[in-house]
């Protein structure tokens, strides 16, 4: 019998920027993010900072040097996001789990192992047993960056990542059978999307795809530009109006689709798009 691979949390989102100060400002401004660490400048040609947006680590990754492998990994991709990062109790045990289940898995020298998108569906995984940086969040003695009560955004809950895939019942199934978790499946009807996916203790995971089977829609334009890839990251808020009237005053732009959903533009969010709603 195939064992699962058992995720014990999300360590981190990782996004590709073009401007790691530009990134940092909409996060700290906006999203009250607490910036955890800094650092760059080495042979990858790179700047990075890790910060803590409520309960949800994002890792921003922005090129110094044209040629370096930051740089051309983002000309390859585009901005947007990337990956992410699951906490795992033994990293040898969830590469066994990962190869009984056929996925493929690539590992390095510090400790880490990789899953490609193409192997779970547009989903980039990366895998470690070291306890992350933004897990700093269950610390007793931290204070927040700010309470959902108190921050205009009014965050609450753990943060969903939203992925296109062309076959998203099939590859919620998948990441459900790989994780012996249950899939859910949702209708965007606001997006056009119909989402499949898998709920974690701190996150989730959505396939989505175009309800009508466009190849003009939201998800249906970004399968047909950019492929299987993440398509935003999704934060749940006590009160959409509230958010909405914060993002005017902040002059951020964004497209509002129904009443629960509000698209950040990509162009003010690093070219990754950043969903909030008011709805799960």
């Amino acid at each position: 019998m195939r064992r699962p691979l058992a995720v014990e949390r999300l360590g981190q989102v990782n996004l590709f920027a073009q401007s790691l100060d530009a990134e940092l400002n909409l996060q700290q401004d906006v999203f009250g993010a607490r910036v955890l660490r800094r650092w760059g400048d080495g042979p990858a040609g790179s700047r990075h900072a890790l910060v803590l947006i409520h309960r949800t680590g994002v890792e921003t990754f922005a090129p110094t040097t044209p040629g370096g492998a930051v740089a051309l990994r983002s000309d390859g991709n585009g901005p947007g996001w990337e990956s992410l990062q699951w906490q795992v109790s033994s990293l040898g045990d969830a590469v066994t789990a990962l190869r009984e289940h056929g996925v493929r898995v690539g590992e390095d020298a510090a400790g880490r192992a990789f899953v490609r998108p193409q192997d779970m569906h547009g989903l980039a995984i990366g895998l470690t047993d070291r306890r992350a940086e933004s897990h700093d969040r269950d610390l007793v003695d931290r204070k927040p960056t700010f309470r959902s009560d108190e921050h205009a955004l009014g965050l609450v809950g753990g943060a969903t990542v939203k992925v296109v895939a062309a076959q998203p019942e099939k590859a919620a199934a998948d990441l459900a059978a790989l994780v012996g978790r249950e899939a859910y499946a949702v209708e965007r009807r606001h997006l056009n999307m119909a989402g499949h996916g898998v709920r974690f203790d701190d996150h989730a995971v959505e396939y989505v795809g175009s309800a009508t089977g466009s190849r003009a829609d939201l998800a249906g334009g970004h399968l047909v530009e950019r492929g299987e890839r993440i398509f935003c990251l999704t934060f749940t808020v006590r009160d959409l109006l509230a958010a909405r009237t914060f993002l005017v005053g902040r002059d951020v732009r964004f497209q509002q689709f129904g009443r629960h959903s509000l698209l950040l533009a990509p162009v003010d969010a690093g070219g990754a798009r950043i969903e909030i709603t008011d709805t799960d």
